[in-house]
C-alpha cells in the first residue's frame, strides 16, 4: 500500500493499493484531520506512528498520527514554531531511529535537528550543531539548526534577521529570492538518513537537497559538518535510498548515485547519473518509491500521475486505475 500526499487541493493523505487502485475512494481520507500543504511522511512501524509534515504558512507543524491500514487519528503537534521558530513552512523529515528527527524547511532555509521524546508523540530542538558554534562562536542561529542557510534576513521569515550566515562552500545552503513577490523561491527540500557500515564501524549519514545551488549536500548529523557534495544537478528535489543506491528526483529525471563513503579516501568522485527509464517521464518528477515486489515508481507531479516501472527501470505504465485528483507530491510505501 501507499501512502500520497498532494502539492495543491487535496488537504489529506489518500492511499492507493499496490495496483494502483485508490482505496475508500467515496470517503479517501486517511487523516481524521485535513491540512494545508501535506508533505513528507514518515511511518514508525513499531508504534503505529505516522509523522505528517503541514507545511502551509499558517500550520507549519509536523504532527504526529496513531492508527492502521488506511485510519489514523491525529495524537500530537509533534513540532510547530511554537516550540522552535526555525519550523517554517517545513518540506521533509527523517528518522535515525536513535531518537532524533531531521527537518527540512523553505523559508528559514534550514534543517533542523529535533530529539524525540520518550513516547515519540513530541520533538524539541537540539542544541546548534557543534560544527557551526565551532566555526561561529559569537554567531546567533535558529533554536536546533544542524544545517544553515548562506543568507539570512528571508523574505517572511523574520526570525532570521540578524541570524549568521554560513559560507556555501562550508555547507551553507543556498537560497533563490522571488524579488517581485518578496519571498523565498527555491531553498532546502528533501532529507534522508543513511547509516553507513564502515570497516564495522556504523557511521551515521545525511542527505540535503540544496535546490537552489543544484546539488546534494551530505553531511555528518552528529556535528552538522558538510562532508561532501554532489555534481551539479538540474533542479533537484526530492530523495530516496535503497539497497545502497540514493536516487533523486531532478527536473524530468531521476538520477542516482552509490551511496558514497566519505570517509575512504580512495572513494571516486560523488556523481549522479540518469536512470535509463523506459519509457522516460515527461514532467517534473517528485517522490520515488519501491514497492514489496521491486518495482519502482515515480511519481510526476506536474502530470497528475505516477509511472510504475518494473525492477529493471523498464516497462513503465501509469500506475493509477483512475486519474490522481491532484498533483502527488510525497510517495510512501507501507508493508503489510
Amino acid at each position: 500500500m501507499f501512502f500520497v500526499t498532494f502539492h495543491q487541493t487535496i488537504s489529506n493523505v489518500y492511499a492507493y493499493d499496490d495496483d494502483g487502485n485508490l482505496l475508500n475512494p467515496q470517503s479517501p481520507n486517511v487523516l481524521n484531520k485535513d491540512g494545508d500543504e501535506l508533505r513528507g511522511l514518515y511511518l514508525e512501524t513499531n508504534t503505529g506512528y505516522l509523522y505528517v509534515v503541514e507545511g502551509g504558512k499558517k500550520a507549519s507543524k509536523v504532527h504526529c498520527y496513531q492508527g492502521a491500514d488506511t485510519n489514523y487519528k491525529q495524537l500530537s503537534d509533534f513540532i510547530s514554531p511554537k516550540h522552535d521558530n526555525a519550523i517554517d513552512h517545513p518540506f521533509a523529515l527523517a528518522f535515525d531511529g536513535q531518537g532524533n528527527c531531521y527537518v527540512s524547511n523553505q523559508d528559514t532555509n534550514v534543517v533542523v535537528a529535533l530529539s524525540i521524546s520518550n513516547d515519540g508523540r513530541k520533538g524539541a530542538p537540539e542544541a546548534v550543531a557543534a560544527y557551526l558554534t565551532a566555526l561561529y562562536p559569537k554567531g546567533t542561529f535558529l533554536p536546533g539548526t544542524l544545517v544553515a542557510s548562506a543568507q539570512s534576513d528571508l523574505p517572511n521569515a523574520p526570525q532570521t534577521k540578524g541570524v549568521q550566515a554560513v559560507k556555501k562552500e562550508l555547507g551553507g545552503l543556498a537560497v533563490e529570492l522571488n524579488t517581485k513577490k518578496d519571498k523565498v523561491q527555491n531553498s532546502v527540500r528533501d532529507v534522508a538518513f543513511y547509516n553507513l557500515d564502515y570497516n564495522g564501524a556504523i557511521l551515521p549519514l545525511l542527505f540535503v537537497v540544496d535546490e537552489a545551488a543544484g546539488l546534494v549536500r551530505l553531511y555528518d548529523p552528529r556535528t552538522g559538518q558538510l562532508l561532501r557534495s554532489s555534481n551539479p544537478l538540474t533542479a533537484p528535489v526530492h530523495l530516496l535510498i535503497a539497497d545502497d543506491t540514493i536516487y533523486v528526483g531532478a527536473g524530468d529525471q531521476v538520477l542516482s548515485s552509490p551511496v558514497p563513503n566519505p570517509y575512504d579516501p580512495n572513494a571516486p568522485v560523488w556523481v549522479f547519473t540518469p536512470l535509463a527509464l523506459s519509457p522516460a517521464p515527461t514532467g517534473a518528477v517528485s517522490s520515488m518509491a519501491f514497492d514489496s515486489k521491486g518495482n519502482f515508481h515515480v511519481a510526476v507531479r506536474t502530470k497528475n500521475l505516477v509511472i510504475k516501472y518494473d525492477a529493471k527501470f523498464n516497462n513503465g505504465v501509469n500506475w493509477v486505475s483512475t486519474p490522481m485528483p491532484d498533483n502527488p507530491e510525497f510517495l510512501l510505501y507501507v508493508t503489510g
